[in-house]
């Protein structure tokens, strides 16, 4: 059987057993690839990182300013369709071989399509994502994943020099993240330090917008039952947070579902009047920012209040749409002894202090959940 990726490392002593077995309880929740978690979780440098997988892959490595100013000639050798599809980089040629960097150069059938389409003899290197998803929204207009917006600081830091040394202090910054990635979406722009992002809003209304009339909209009937079952049945962390946010829609007017990883805030699942909120997947806040959201985090337990409408608080405010929240509560998910994810809710009809018991009892249902996930997944790896 070939050696993983986790007994490489252990094997090197780079990480400890349990470091890896928390790494993997890691990826049950935040999804990705376990060299991903590993990096977001510090237990490892990208240079570690790239060497285990280039001993794993047997494949030479890219360093990163080699997918710095690549000419427009090399780029226009692989096209906009080739580059999203399968997550490349054309790097050089030299006649008729192309060298291109790829998340997983044992891909044989993305290279095999790629060298037919291009006419090229591929020469595959492996290339980190965090760089790869960097480099596909520089040189083609690709738009990360909403889980590679922010880089690990180290890496946000290379990245930015790079960029002055370089003399192309326009280009965006890059991401987090690293080998054979995540699923995707769309992303907002990162903001400049000490700044917070909040999704593009439009005109303001003239006046503040009440929630639509409750009564006009079909009543959807979630029993805690209902979402008891599901949690029992999910297989995978999506099937967890589906069914925590429908519940939660179906009783309350907003309710939101945050992930908590790499010092960011960062969207998940949300919910409005029983609609989901579009722009929940470009939401991201850093920790660093004084927020309700950080107080809930470092505090390890719920918020109940108003939330301001000023600061950080403008990119919850923003992302909620009005009417402004006037009691809201927020609930960490807490495990592998750190807050991984918050549970936000609110309700003008609702006494929403009343509630919290009944939403730590659903949120303690979702946690037991990630728990059973987990298990499964350690039961499989044996």
């Amino acid at each position: 059987m070939a050696l993983r990726l986790g007994e490489l490392l252990v094997n090197e002593k780079l990480i400890t057993r349990a470091q890896l077995e928390e790494a993997l309880q890691a990826q049950v929740i935040f999804g990705g690839k376990l060299g991903t978690i590993m990096i977001e979780m510090g237990l490892l440098s990208e240079k570690a990182m790239t060497g285990a997988l280039k001993q794993l892959l047997g494949f030479p490595c890219v360093q990163p300013e080699d997918m710095e100013n690549i000419p427009g000639s090399i780029i226009a050798l692989i096209s906009l369709e080739l580059a999203g599809k399968h997550k490349v980089i054309p790097l050089a040629v030299a006649g008729r071989k192309l060298t291109l960097a790829m998340a997983n150069p044992r891909d044989i059938q993305a290279i095999d399509e790629i060298s037919f389409r291009t006419g090229y003899i591929i020469l595959p290197v492996l290339a980190l994502e965090v760089r790869l998803y960097f480099a596909l929204e520089r040189y083609y207009g690709i738009k990360r994943p909403m889980r590679y917006i922010a880089p690990p600081r180290h890496v946000r830091e290379e990245l930015d020099q790079l960029h002055v040394v370089n003399g192309n202090d326009s280009a965006e910054p890059a991401h987090e993240e690293d080998y054979l990635g995540a699923p995707g979406s769309e992303h907002v722009q990162l903001p400049a330090k000490g700044a917070f992002t909040a999704p593009p809003a439009g005109p303001p209304p003239a006046a503040e917008e009440p929630f639509e009339d409750l009564e006009e909209i079909e009543e959807i009937s979630v029993t805690l039952e209902d979402m008891t079952r599901r949690l029992v049945a999910a297989v995978n962390r999506d099937d967890v947070a589906d069914a925590l946010i429908d519940y939660l829609g179906a009783h309350y007017a907003r309710a939101v579902l945050f992930m908590v990883v790499a010092g960011q805030v960062t969207g998940w699942r949300a919910v409005k009047n029983h609609q989901p909120i579009a722009a929940i997947d470009q939401f991201q806040l850093p920790l660093s920012e004084p927020s309700v959201l950080r107080t809930a985090v470092e505090s390890n337990s719920f918020f109940l209040g108003p939330v301001p409408p000023s600061g950080a608080n403008l990119a919850l405010t923003t992302l909620l749409g009005k009417p402004a929240p006037t009691t809201a509560v927020l609930l960490p998910l807490a495990m592998l002894g750190r807050v991984v994810g918050l549970v936000y809710v609110d309700d003008p009809a609702v006494n929403i202090s009343e509630a919290v018991l009944t939403l730590q009892k659903v949120t303690g249902k979702a946690l037991l959940a990630f728990e059973l996930l987990i298990l499964q997944s350690k039961i499989l790896r044996l």
